[in-house]
């Protein structure tokens, strides 16, 4: 994203993307549009915010999507299953990849020792 290698996680349980409002900062991304009142059912607590157009690269492949802004620094991006299903991902944990199989791309997963914090 915005050219910088970004390490994500993978929620099957959240519906959108979610980025950190630090992560937001460190690419440079546009400033976050308010949130309607209207979202107050969402079950995330700390949503300040979205990010409608961000550009992601998986592997060669660049996808456009949107995020919503928290206000949680221990996750620095969170892939949501609206993202999952859009790209027809399957998490493959035997081979330890995450399998875009609309991209035709397989990314790996990271060992412990990558992990952000580790």
């Amino acid at each position: 994203c915005q050219g910088q290698v970004l390490k994500a996680t993978v929620n099957t349980g959240c519906l959108p993307n979610l980025i950190s409002k630090s992560c937001l900062n460190q690419l440079g991304l546009e400033e976050v549009t308010a949130m309607d009142c209207g979202d107050v059912s969402l079950p995330i607590p700390s949503v300040v915010g979205r990010v409608e157009h961000m550009e992601l690269q998986f592997g060669q492949e660049t996808v456009l999507c949107s995020a919503l802004v928290v206000d949680d620094e221990m996750l620095e991006f969170c892939i949501g299953l609206q993202t999952l299903l859009s790209l027809k991902c399957c998490i493959d944990l035997e081979e330890g990849v995450l399998r875009f199989k609309a991209l035709s791309q397989d990314l790996p997963f990271l060992h412990a020792s990558e992990e952000p914090g580790q």
